[in-house]
C-alpha cells in the first residue's frame, strides 16, 4: 500500500522521528575534550541560508556558501558567485564570512575568509573607563578547488591558513577540508560527506576537526524529465535536508534537520532544528527567510539573493545572521 504525504506532513514525520530517537538531556555529559581545541572560531557556520535550515547543508551544497560546509558542492556554481555574512550574537562578538567561487570549464575554484573578533578592556583598577582596549580573535583564509568525477559525483578540497590573536599570544596554523558529494535521482537526491579542519596550530595544538555527513532531497515545479544534471537554483521548489555533525576532538555529535520552500521563485521560507548529544545551549529551533531578484538594465546579468536567519536562545541571547549572494 502506498501512502502519499504532503511536504508539511513529511517535515512533521521527520521531526517526530528525530525527537523520538534523541537521547534524554539528563543522560548525557559534556565531552571530556571540551575546550581543548584551538581556533574555536572555525566552528562558525558560514551563510544565513544553511543556518536557517538548522545547520544542515552538506548534502544540499548548491551555492557558494558550501565553501564553508562541503567544498565538493562548489561544482553547482554555474559561473561566478560571491557571498558575505555578518553574524550578530552575544558579548559583542563579530563573526564574518566571505566566499567567492568561479567556474573555469569543468573546474571550480574559490577563495574564502572566516573570522571572529571582539574587543576586551584592560583595567588596573575599578575605573569607569578602561585603561586600554585590545582586539582578540582569529581568522582563516582558504583556497578551494572542486571537480566533477562524471555526471553524479564531485570532489573538492580547501587549504586554509589560520591566524589566532589572544592579546599577548598569537598562534598560526594550517588546515584542510576535503569533501565529496553525490547527486542522484536526476539531481533530486544529494549525499555529501566532508572532513573539516584537519590540521594543527604551531605548538601542536589541535584544531576543531569534524566529520559532517548530509542528505538532501529537492523538488521543482517543472517535471523531472525536463531538468538537466545541474539545475539552476531559481527552479527549486522544496528542499528537505538532514546532517550529522561528528566533532573528533572537543565535542559530542549533533544532528540537524531542516526544510526550505521557495514561493514565486523569489521568496524563501526556512525552518530547522538542531539536536546535540551534549549540554549545548545552541540546540533548538532556527528560522530563516530569503529574497532573490534579478538585476535590471546594466545589472541584467546579475542575480541578487538576501538571506536572514534567526536562532532564538534564552540562555546566551538570540543570534541574527544577515548575508547576501550575488551570481554573475
Amino acid at each position: 500500500m502506498k501512502i502519499n504525504c504532503s511536504p508539511f506532513q513529511k517535515i512533521a514525520i521527520l521531526l517526530l522521528i528525530v525527537a523520538a530517537t534523541a537521547p534524554s538531556a539528563h543522560a548525557v555529559n559534556i565531552h571530556d575534550g571540551a575546550g581543548t581545541a584551538g581556533a574555536a572560531f572555525l566552528k562558525i557556520e558560514g551563510g544565513s541560508r544553511p543556518v536557517g535550515m538548522g545547520g544542515a547543508f552538506a548534502g544540499l551544497a548548491n551555492d557558494v556558501s558550501t565553501i564553508f560546509w562541503n567544498p565538493a558542492g562548489l561544482t553547482a556554481v554555474h559561473d561566478q558567485e560571491l557571498t558575505a555574512m555578518q553574524h550578530f550574537s552575544f558579548a559583542d562578538i563579530n563573526n564574518q564570512t566571505i566566499g567567492y567561487a568561479q567556474r573555469i570549464d569543468r573546474l571550480v575554484w574559490g577563495a574564502s575568509f572566516l573570522g571572529s573578533f571582539t574587543e576586551i578592556e584592560r583595567r588596573q583598577g575599578p575605573t569607569e573607563d578602561p585603561d586600554s582596549t585590545v582586539t582578540v580573535g582569529g581568522f582563516a583564509t582558504g583556497l578551494s578547488l572542486a571537480y566533477p568525477l562524471g555526471s553524479a559525483m564531485s570532489v573538492g578540497g580547501t587549504a586554509k591558513m589560520i591566524s589566532q590573536q589572544l592579546d599577548i599570544q598569537n598562534a598560526y596554523g594550517v588546515a584542510a577540508d576535503v569533501g565529496v558529494i553525490l547527486r542522484l535521482l536526476d539531481n533530486h537526491l544529494g549525499i555529501g560527506v566532508a572532513v573539516q579542519n584537519a590540521g594543527v596550530l604551531d605548538g601542536g595544538e589541535n584544531l576543531p576537526m569534524a566529520l559532517r555527513a548530509g542528505l538532501a532531497y529537492r523538488t521543482w515545479k517543472q517535471p523531472a524529465e525536463t531538468e538537466t544534471a545541474e539545475v539552476m537554483p531559481s527552479q527549486e521548489l522544496w528542499a528537505f535536508v538532514a546532517d550529522a555533525h561528528l566533532p573528533l576532538i572537543d565535542a559530542n555529535p549533533s544532528f540537524h534537520i531542516g526544510a526550505e520552500r521557495w514561493f514565486y521563485e523569489s521568496v524563501a521560507a526556512r525552518i530547522g532544528y538542531r539536536i546535540g548529544m551534549n549540554e549545548n545551549p545552541s540546540d533548538g529551533l532556527a528560522l530563516g527567510i530569503g529574497v532573490r531578484r534579478s538585476g535590471e538594465d546594466a545589472l541584467a546579468n546579475m542575480d541578487f539573493q538576501f538571506d536572514y536567519a534567526f536562532v532564538p536562545d534564552a540562555y546566551v541571547g538570540n543570534a541574527h545572521r544577515v548575508s547576501f549572494i550575488t551570481r554573475f
